[in-house]
């Protein structure tokens, strides 16, 4: 048997969790895991729609915001053992797991390890991405020159336009990004068996880089039960439905 949780979360947070809403007596904790390029930050006004009993964190990777002098990683692999170090001591209240895009697997990938070490978490969501056995439509970027990159960065429509006409900071983030789309690229798990988790994905109607039919297939992974909410939008819908999104998420009986 797995050893038990350690004690609730201390006021000090690992510099992968960032918290945007404490809770006196959280019922739950809701951790969020961004999309390529994106750090915890996208996930600050979730906290006015979770309620009261929820415990709000988002995962930093390295390469961004505080951590922007740390060297990013091109593996969801490589982040796996942190992010479980930085999640164990949360206690034993529910944990529910929710990830956009990238985001997806890194937060799949967490809920397997969780699962493996007899701590599943309560509740894994998935938003943009394809199931993990699908490989993508695209062919990966690792080849594309700086040009193309940012055209392809254009292209997606979650990158600012005068972030992107700024040839300064296009410099700064560049590696950051690189290194996160070859994270996603990379992520491929042909024959994955069943999670023991309950799983809920989210899709955008109008999403070209994760359809529909893509995210659904998140339910053959799903060994505790699938549901699937398509929403408005393409593939950052996350922003204009986040309220949506969280409240979907609270309002499971966890």
């Amino acid at each position: 048997m797995a050893p038990p949780l350690s004690s609730p979360l201390s006021s000090t947070l690992p510099s992968w969790l960032q918290g945007f809403r404490t809770a006196s007596a959280p019922r739950r904790t809701l951790a969020c895991f961004p999309y390529a390029g994106a750090g915890a930050a996208v996930f600050r006004d979730w906290a006015s729609h979770v309620g009261p009993d929820t415990e709000l964190l988002a995962v930093r990777l390295p390469g961004r915001e505080s951590r922007i002098g740390e060297p990013p990683l091109h593996r969801v692999e490589e982040a796996v053992p942190a992010l479980l170090a930085a999640l164990e001591p949360l206690g034993e209240r529910p944990l529910i797991l929710f990830g956009h895009s990238l985001g997806a697997a890194l937060a799949y990938a967490t809920a397997r390890a969780l699962a493996a070490h007899g701590r599943p978490p309560a509740l894994l969501a998935v938003s943009g991405r394809r199931a993990p056995h699908l490989p993508s439509r695209r062919p990966p970027v690792d080849g594309l020159d700086d040009a193309d990159f940012r055209a392809r960065l254009a292209a997606l429509g979650g990158t600012p336009p005068e972030v992107l006409a700024c040839d300064d900071l296009m410099e700064l983030m560049l590696p950051m990004l690189r290194a996160d789309f070859a994270m996603s690229d990379g992520f491929l798990e042909p024959d994955p068996p069943p999670l023991p988790v309950p799983i809920l994905a989210f899709a955008g109607a109008e999403d070209t880089e994760a359809m529909v039919a893509e995210v659904a297939g998140w339910e053959r992974l799903a060994g505790a039960g699938f549901s699937l909410c398509t929403l408005p939008g393409g593939h950052f819908f996350l922003h204009e439905q986040h309220a949506v999104i969280a409240e979907h998420l609270t309002e499971e009986n966890l």
